[in-house]
């Protein structure tokens, strides 16, 4: 009786140790690396007519389009801009920006230009990248000329963008812009 006693002892704190351990290692692992990925359940997507042993990564999971940024979007911008050979002088925007999913936008925007207040409804086109960059073009009426942008899709709501940012890429200029969706 005694032989059994401390045999199944020596097994039920041989399993709390083990037991212990394990759980020590994995809380370390996640400690040290800051990645709970081990422990949760993969999920992996394939796209039609690819067999199923060919799954996809999660980076090539996320797709974006023209339509993720179909919506209207509340838009804030600022930064120095001037044609060159001009100074650079402080610009300021703020906009209603309406973007149409197949690659066509209009912009109603109020402008200070160091100070000097205009206002217009823009037009323009966008393209997004599956990658959830791309670029956008407006058509700014006074002067009349093209400010082209690079963007990028920062938050995604399923596929819909819920914000995106751009930067001027036109010479004469340094601006940058935070675009977010209107619910």
């Amino acid at each position: 009786m005694k032989t059994s006693t401390t045999i199944n002892l020596k097994r039920t704190i041989s399993t709390t140790i083990g037991g212990l351990l394990l759980v020590g290692m994995t809380a370390a692992g996640i400690f040290f690396t800051g990645d709970l990925t081990p422990l949760q359940p993969r999920v992996e997507a394939q796209e039609e007519g690819q067999p199923e042993s060919e799954a996809f990564s999660r980076e090539k999971r996320v797709r974006c389009g023209n339509a993720t940024l179909e919506g209207r979007y509340a838009v804030i911008g600022n930064g120095f801009a001037a044609p060159p050979p001009n100074p650079l002088l402080p610009f300021a925007t703020i906009s209603l920006m309406t973007l149409d999913g197949y690659g066509h936008l209009s912009n109603k925007v109020t402008r200070s230009n160091n100070g000097q207040i205009s206002r217009s409804v823009d037009s323009g086109t966008y393209s997004v990248n599956a990658d959830c960059t791309g670029t956008i073009t407006v058509a700014v009426p006074n002067p009349p000329f093209q400010l082209t942008f690079d963007l990028v899709v920062s938050d995604l709501q399923g596929w819909h963008g819920k914000e995106f940012y751009f930067i001027a890429t036109t010479t004469g200029g340094a601006i940058t812009t935070t675009a977010k969706r209107i619910q």
